[in-house]
């Protein structure tokens, strides 16, 4: 193993390590009503003020080593799909394919699941750059010309975006009147981030994994409902998995 590799290895690792700390740190960053700013910075200062009694001590211990396993749970994963999505698309699909955009984005939607999973919201930090993303893949390949099982054209990426925007954010409207923040607005930008990498069509077949994957996941845990984002990610990377597969297989 080369010194190349194993930086590779550690950028990977690094960067999927820091996920559940960036994901805290960008929730910061997202827009609320002053109300709720100056409530948690009250609560943060009241709890500052609390005596930490020995059960205290102990339940931060636990969520402390919880908290550094998770990070580098995220850590081995990031090196699992990376070097697998570089080895696939590199040998199967084309060495042109614009793989750091693809991680990127497949980095902002793991931000996207963890902070959905922990704080029920999807920043527009997040979304926002994943879109940009899902539009530059498609308008990159297009000038290379570059035809894969990935590969999209920039007017079908803006065409879905927009009409993945609209419908999501239809549903989303229709459901805050019945329950309200069941689909939230960070749910149908993460959505049209998506349509805009797969196109409108392949964002219904994510979409069906992930409800399916929820499904089962919420009759295991006799759950009602559960955060979208995660069930997303983990469907996006069966359906790319799947996609890559189909190229490699060949008509």
């Amino acid at each position: 193993m080369n010194i190349s590799e194993l930086s590779r290895i550690a950028i990977y690792f690094s960067t999927g390590f820091f996920i559940p700390v960036l994901s805290r740190f960008l929730m910061k960053a997202y827009p609320c009503s002053m109300h709720s700013y100056v409530g948690d910075m009250l609560k943060h200062y009241i709890n500052r003020k609390i005596v930490k009694n020995k059960h205290h001590i102990n339940r931060f211990n636990i969520l402390k080593n919880r908290y550094l396993f998770n990070c580098v749970i995220w850590g081995f994963v990031s090196i699992c799909l990376c070097f697998t999505l570089r080895f696939l698309i590199n040998g199967y699909i084309s060495e042109s394919y614009p793989l750091g955009l693809l991680f990127s984005f497949i980095f902002l939607l793991a931000f996207s699941a963890n902070t959905d999973a922990r704080f029920s919201l999807i920043p527009d930090i997040i979304t926002f750059p994943m879109l940009m993303i899902g539009i530059l893949i498609p308008v990159y390949t297009e000038k290379i010309g570059l035809n894969t099982a990935l590969s999209i054209s920039s007017l079908n990426s803006i065409y879905s975006a927009i009409g993945a925007y609209i419908l999501c954010f239809s549903i989303a409207l229709i459901f805050y009147f019945k329950k309200p923040f069941a689909f939230g607005g960070g749910d149908v930008k993460l959505l049209s981030a998506i349509a805009a990498f797969s196109g409108f069509e392949e964002l219904g077949k994510i979409l069906a994994i992930s409800f399916a994957i929820m499904f089962v996941f919420c009759r295991a845990k006799k759950l009602k409902s559960a955060p979208l984002a995660p069930f997303v990610f983990a469907a996006f990377l069966i359906w790319i998995f799947w996609k890559i597969g189909l190229e490699i297989s060949g008509p």
